[in-house]
């Protein structure tokens, strides 16, 4: 009876009601034959609700328990945009980031013709602009602050990690111009112990 609500309520989309009951017979239908469908309801559920640490959880537990399932793509799928989800803003750690960029390139690598596939480099291509950004305004903020041997290295560095990005121009124009005002700096010094 709990196994028919669940699945009346899943298709009805009322997710939190259908969760509570999910929470109290998942357990129970482990190892048996409705357990592959109930699994994956019980993932999209939390991504539904947007709760995506445990959507991206449950999709990888999906994924290992019913690796010759018709849905391990797709839940394959919705883990890696799970962890795409949990990619904060560029101005903060972006542990979340790589951790989602791994995802996506591992799905991309698993399923190599699937449906999802542009959507997955479309991700993947907006999180590594994401950090990209994130490296230029690091360099920039050196160059602001006018400590202009960290900014020609962040500058340097960027150029080196990020060779087809949108950023490189911004990055070697940085690094004149730091590399500018540091010899400007040395030349004055240089003129102040000459005298």
């Amino acid at each position: 009876a709990k196994y028919n609500a669940v699945d009346s309520l899943y298709k009805a989309g009322k997710y939190k009601k259908a969760l509570k009951l999910m929470e109290q017979i998942v357990p129970a239908y482990r190892g048996k034959p409705q357990a592959e469908k109930l699994i994956f309801m019980y993932a999209n559920t939390y991504y539904q609700m947007g709760d995506y640490y445990l959507a991206g959880y449950q999709f990888e537990r999906f994924e290992t328990s019913y690796p010759k399932s018709d849905s391990v793509e797709v839940a394959s799928f919705k883990s890696a945009k799970s962890y795409y989800q949990l990619s904060p803003r560029f101005s903060l750690d972006q542990k979340d980031t790589d951790m989602a960029l791994g995802k996506l390139q591992a799905f991309i690598n698993a399923y190599p013709n699937t449906q999802y596939r542009s959507e997955a480099n479309e991700l993947v291509s907006e999180l590594r602009t994401k950090i990209e950004y994130k490296d230029i305004q690091i360099a920039r903020q050196y160059l602001k602050i006018s400590d202009y041997k960290p900014a020609i290295g962040a500058f340097e560095n960027f150029i080196s990690d990020h060779p087809g990005s949108t950023f490189r121009k911004n990055a070697f124009f940085g690094r004149l111009d730091a590399g500018y005002q540091l010899a400007v700096i040395a030349f004055r010094d240089w003129l102040k112990s000459d005298l």
